[in-house]
C-alpha cells in the first residue's frame, strides 16, 4: 500500500458495529477485528461514548498491534451547542464540545479527529446559514484551529448530504469556509482540512472525482470515508469508480487513511443513516472494503 514513501491506510469504523462502547472487551473484539481483516487505521466514535479507561484501551490496543486510531465526531443537537450561533453562550459550548472530541482524540493517541463539526447534525428546524451565522462559525473554528495546532491535531470537517445537513453540502463549501478561518495571519495553516465522503460526495457533487481532484490540489484532503450506493459495503463492480479514485491518491502521493463506513447488522443507528434494511456483519463490510480497495489497486 506503498507509493514512493507515501502510505494509504485502510481503516475499520467502529460505527460498522454501532455507537455504544460499553466494555473494554467489546472495543477489544472490534480493535483485534479490523487488524485481523487486513485493516491499518480504526476509527473510533467519541460522540457520547467511551469513557476515560476505555480511551486508554483504545491507545494501548492500537499501538501494540500497529492500528493508527482516528477520532470521529459529530455535533449533537441540543447537547453540544452550535457553532454557527450568534449566541456567544451557545457558541461557546460548541467550542468546548469540539475541545473535548480533540482532547479525547488525544487520549486514543490520535493526531486527526473527523466529522461534520461545522454544523448541528439531526436539527429538524435547521436552514443553511446566513451571513452572520457563517461569521460566526469563522470565529469558532479559529478557537478550534488554535486549539487544535496547540495539541498537534489536525481537524477534518465533513459535507453532508442536504437532507442530513443544510450546511456544508459540497468539498467546495468547506473550502472557501476554511478560507475565511485562516485568512488572519495569526489563524495556525494546515489545520483545518477536509473529510471526503464518497457516500454523500455522489448525491451533492456535480462530479465527485473532481471534487476529490480539488482537495487534492488545494493539500486540504485529510481522510476518506467509503461507502456503496445506499451505504451498502464497497465492491469492486459498483458503479464509483474506485479504480480511478486510487489512481488519483497515489498520483498526487497522497498519505492517509481510507474507512470503510458502511454498516454492520449489529449498528443501533436509525435506518435513515444507516442506509438499507438488508446488512450482513460489521466484519463482512469491512473485509468488502479492504478487498474493494485492494483489487482498486491499493
Amino acid at each position: 500500500m506503498a507509493s514512493k514513501g507515501k502510505i494509504i491506510r485502510v481503516g475499520a469504523h467502529q460505527l460498522s458495529w454501532g455507537t455504544s462502547l460499553t466494555s473494554t472487551k467489546e472495543i477489544l473484539s472490534q480493535i483485534r477485528t479490523a487488524k485481523r481483516l487486513g485493516c491499518g487505521a480504526f476509527e473510533v466514535f467519541l460522540s457520547g461514548g467511551p469513557g476515560p479507561h476505555i480511551l486508554e484501551v483504545i491507545s494501548t490496543t492500537t499501538k501494540e498491534i500497529g492500528l493508527t486510531p482516528i477520532g470521529c465526531a459529530i455535533i449533537r443537537n441540543g447537547i453540544d451547542g452550535d457553532p454557527l450561533s450568534t449566541k456567544k453562550t451557545i457558541r461557546r459550548k460548541a467550542v468546548k464540545a469540539i475541545e473535548q472530541y480533540i482532547d479525547n482524540t488525544c487520549q486514543i493517541g490520535s493526531s486527526l479527529l473527523v466529522g461534520p463539526l461545522a454544523n448541528v447534525l439531526g436539527n429538524p428546524e435547521a436552514q443553511p446559514p446566513t451571513e452572520n451565522e457563517l461569521k460566526a462559525g469563522v470565529n469558532t473554528f479559529r478557537q478550534i484551529a488554535a486549539v487544535a495546532n496547540y495539541n498537534n491535531v489536525r481537524v477534518a470537517i465533513e459535507p453532508l448530504r442536504w437532507d442530513e445537513m443544510p450546511w456544508p453540502n459540497t468539498v467546495k463549501e468547506v473550502l472557501d469556509f476554511i478560507k475565511r478561518v485562516e485568512k488572519p495571519a495569526v489563524t495556525p495553516k494546515g489545520v483545518l482540512g477536509v473529510l471526503f465522503d464518497i457516500f454523500h460526495a455522489l448525491r451533492m457533487e456535480e462530479n465527485y472525482l473532481d471534487a476529490l481532484e480539488m482537495l487534492l490540489k488545494a493539500g486540504k484532503l485529510f481522510h476518506i470515508h467509503i461507502a456503496g450506493p445506499g451505504r451498502t459495503p464497497p465492491r469492486i463492480d459498483q458503479h464509483i469508480d474506485w479504480r480511478e479514485i486510487i489512481k488519483k491518491l497515489k498520483k498526487a502521493k497522497w498519505n492517509g487513511n481510507i474507512t470503510t463506513e458502511s454498516f454492520g447488522k449489529e449498528c443501533d443507528l436509525p435506518l435513515a443513516v444507516v442506509g438499507t434494511r438488508t446488512r450482513p456483519p460489521a466484519r463482512k463490510v469491512i473485509a468488502s472494503g479492504v478487498e474493494t480497495l485492494k483489487k482498486a489497486g491499493l
